[in-house]
């Protein structure tokens, strides 16, 4: 063991050390300790092989390397051995499939990293490839490829979801063509998209209350002046979203708790993966919507049930029955949708702080109802008030489900398609430089053991002869 810093480079050196290859060799002694030592002369002094290593060394501040000092009967020898060191590893002939395969199986190592290779991310893609073609080609092999991670599992498990590819697309047709219709159930009450409406809208209806001296609700407001709302409908539940939640966090045949449920989505997707689901929705009439779809859905292995209630009472309604498997659910946006003005409606209960203090105890009632070991799915987006701050949903949601007991354990953005957006946002970012938004959070929760959870989520890989909608 010697000090770095008492090493003489040979000066000689034909090879230069650029400092993005000293920074990953740096990473790699960090990471692995030392596999090979610096080779030194004793006939000369100089360092004849491993003067990256010695400059990694340096970058980190170390105070002793491992050094193997040699003999070298000439200078000439040493010469050779300078030049040789490298160029010998040059003329190996690479097997690219074979380095390929082997970076797929390094990268299944759970938190490795594979910059400690000593390929860059553009580099490790080409070679690993994801099964997918590359635009303007061919399909590759799939005895080469496989089908690639979008095949294998119904997107990339990457902690980005793009429900604007193709791929997904194709999915959710195939899905909605099989029969579902979530917007049933809520032409009559729907509300409105109220945080996401333009400012005109808010001082459109501020100047209405101001001269009636009195608020007014949302639903009587876009009752008399319809044409100052400007945002409308509501929004669906992705049905390919809920399935990759089924396949890769639930169990199967595992049982499913939704406390808001809406539509009919994800009961008609759980039930149709082999999963028995049960919702919980305010609206009597939701409830009924959702029911004669699933009369209508057809034969499925799993089963799905709506419950008629208040999610604060979600311990009445559903009673003592074993735990749950896993919990998928999209709660309201606080009052970024209406969807009645029902006092009891989390929509309408007008603050925030109101609010939150509903939706705790509601998270707080369903972490109770999971088994030890077990996932929750939650999709979420934060609102602005009237002034255009956020609230600031997504992190109390996130110490909402900690104080119940459970910790965030993936979080993934959804990339939502843009819609009337591009219409929309020119005047809003020229009037507030609002940035208009088109992703929701999709937050994954653990309680207990994942590793537990993990081992029965068997469905997470789609079958082979898979027809889109599972």
């Amino acid at each position: 063991m010697r000090d770095p810093s008492a090493l003489v480079e040979h000066p000689r050196n034909p090879n230069r050390h650029p400092k993005k290859q000293i920074e990953l060799l740096a990473r790699i002694i960090r990471h692995q300790g030392w596999r090979n030592p610096i080779v030194v002369s004793a006939r000369s002094g100089f360092v004849i092989a491993g003067h990256g290593r010695l400059a990694a060394a340096r970058f980190l501040g170390l105070t002793a390397v491992p050094v193997d000092v040699q003999e070298f009967e000439t200078e000439a020898d040493e010469w050779a051995h300078l030049v040789a060191d490298n160029r010998i590893a040059e003329l190996a002939n690479m097997d690219e499939a074979g380095l390929g395969e082997l970076l797929r199986d390094l990268g299944e190592v759970e938190d490795f990293d594979l910059d400690l290779t000593g390929f860059d991310d553009e580099a490790l893609a080409d070679l690993m490839g994801d099964g997918s073609p590359a635009e303007g080609e061919g399909a590759a092999d799939p005895a080469v490829t496989g089908r690639g991670l979008v095949g294998d599992f119904g997107a990339a498990p990457f902690s980005v979801f793009d429900a604007r590819s193709g791929a997904w697309l194709d999915r959710k047709r195939a899905w909605i063509e099989s029969g579902i219709a979530s917007s049933e159930g809520r032409a009559e009450e729907l509300a409105f998209s109220t945080s996401s409406q333009p400012q005109e809208t808010y001082d459109r209806k501020a100047a209405v209350e101001a001269a009636e001296g009195r608020k007014l609700g949302w639903k009587e407001f876009a009752q008399r002046f319809p044409e100052a709302m400007k945002q409308t409908g509501t929004s669906i539940f992705d049905p390919v979203l809920a399935e990759i939640a089924l396949r890769w966090w639930c169990p199967a045949g595992g049982r499913v708790l939704d406390p808001f449920a809406g539509g009919s989505v994800r009961g008609l997707v759980s039930a149709k993966l082999g999963m028995h689901y049960t919702g919980i929705d305010l609206r009597p009439e939701q409830v009924e919507a959702n029911e004669r779809q699933a009369a209508e859905f057809g034969p499925v292995p799993g089963s799905a049930r709506w419950i008629t209630g208040d999610s604060r009472c979600l311990p009445e309604l559903i009673g003592e029955a074993e735990p749950f498997d896993f919990m998928l659910s999209c709660p309201p946006y606080f009052d970024l949708e209406v969807y009645s003005e029902r006092p009891e409606d989390l929509s309408a209960l007008g603050s925030y702080a109101g609010f939150l203090e509903a939706y705790r105890e509601i998270i707080r009632h369903a972490c109770a109802r999971l088994a030890p070991d077990a996932f929750a799915c939650w999709v979420i987006g934060d609102v602005r008030d009237s002034r255009g701050w956020f609230h600031g949903l997504t992190g109390d949601t996130v110490r909402a489900f900690e104080d119940a007991g459970m910790r965030l354990y993936n979080d993934a953005i959804l990339l939502t398609p843009a819609g009337s957006l591009p219409m929309r946002v020119r005047g809003q970012f020229e009037k507030s430089r609002k940035l208009g938004k088109t992703h929701q959070y999709v937050l994954i929760f653990g309680k207990g053991d994942p590793a537990k959870v993990a081992a029965r989520c068997t469905l997470a890989r789609l079958p082979e002869d898979d027809g889109q909608n599972g």
